[in-house]
């Protein structure tokens, strides 16, 4: 369901949510040539979440994110250039490198940080959703953290706080293992090791709000974030999201196993042959695929303006991997700088 937005403003998130997936898809081809430091995670097949929250929020409110920020970043309006080059830890990213992939930031935006830590970032939104209330402003402290995060105890400090607060907080759960039979007291990776059938249960257990969303339908998480700010600024206190999305098959060392995105999908609705036994990425789990094809259903873009847009996109997303490429690393002699003293 598109967003009841204008015509503009709906290519401008369709345009925001495929820069995301050029972003990621420019990361994993930096990672295999070994320009990234470290671990990291993409945002691929949940581009419709950051985007539709982001749409709703305000210039004054803050964001605070995990592990998988690049997607939150971007849709919020961060540079390509400063955000790619952080990543590669260079010294024109935006903290000079220091953040690298797992702790985005873009501060100018009202996007302090991110924690590597899981659901380490909770109680840090609630802290900024207390100081909204106590100075008596009009904005929201949005935070994003995956459904892993609900097996850790500062989560549910965090909820217990924003309940008993009424905090203007929307806590937007991004559980991208939809697909994953819920049977409570399952071990391995991806399993849901608790004891409940409903990650919203948590939640309602304490009076927050809650909703369940699909996070394919950028439309649907438009709303569902309106309704959470709207409720947040008016004194209502917090809601939790549970936006489900399907596993992007790339896995948690990413690889481009679904091949770049041919935005021409969306319209030939072709499923490559060497992707065959991957179809259900190209025929619904694909958001960016997707919100392509229901705007050309409705009639808001054609075939040539999507192939258009992309060109653009992927023309941004290669000059911030030039500046990137050839930005310096930080000098050495900055290695303690904005580094508190022991």
């Amino acid at each position: 369901m598109i967003p009841v937005l204008s015509r503009d403003d709906c290519l401008q998130a369709f345009r925001k949510m495929l820069l995301i997936r050029r972003f990621e898809e420019a990361c994993i081809a930096a990672a295999h040539k070994g320009q990234v430091p470290g671990h990291f995670h993409v945002y691929i097949g949940q581009e419709a979440t950051g985007v539709g929250v982001m749409a709703v929020l305000d210039k004054g409110d803050f964001v605070h994110s995990t592990h998988r920020n690049h997607g939150h970043l971007l849709a919020r309006g961060a540079d390509p250039k400063k955000a790619f080059a952080e990543i590669l830890g260079k010294a024109t990213g935006y903290a000079g490198g220091k953040a690298g992939t797992l702790h985005g930031c873009a501060p100018d935006l009202n996007f302090p940080l991110s924690s590597g830590i899981v659901a380490g970032i909770l109680p840090i939104s609630t802290g900024t959703a207390y100081a909204f209330k106590h100075r008596q402003q009009p904005n929201v402290s949005a935070v994003f953290f995956g459904e892993g995060a609900m097996e850790e105890g500062a989560a549910y400090e965090a909820l217990n706080l924003a309940a008993l607060w009424k905090l203007p907080v929307l806590f937007i759960c991004e559980n991208n293992t939809a697909e994953v039979e819920r049977t409570p007291g399952q071990a391995g990776y991806h399993a849901p090791n608790l004891s409940i059938f409903e990650l919203t249960d948590l939640a309602k257990s304490m009076n927050i709000a809650t909703t369940i969303v699909d996070g394919s339908d950028l439309g649907a998480v438009w709303n569902a974030a309106k309704t959470a700010r709207a409720r947040a600024v008016s004194g209502g206190g917090a809601t939790f999201m549970e936006v489900r999305t399907e596993t992007w098959p790339g896995g948690q060392w990413p690889t481009l196993v679904t091949g770049r995105t041919d935005i021409r999908h969306a319209w030939t609705r072709e499923v490559p042959e060497k992707y065959a036994h991957l179809a259900a990425w190209f025929e619904r789990n694909d958001p960016v695929l997707s919100v392509a094809r229901e705007m050309l259903a409705v009639g808001i873009v054609s075939e040539r303006d999507l192939s258009t847009i992309d060109a653009a996109v992927q023309d941004e997303i290669d000059q911030a991997v030039k500046f990137a490429n050839e930005s310096p690393f930080p000098d050495s002699q900055t290695a303690l700088t904005h580094v508190w003293p022991q």
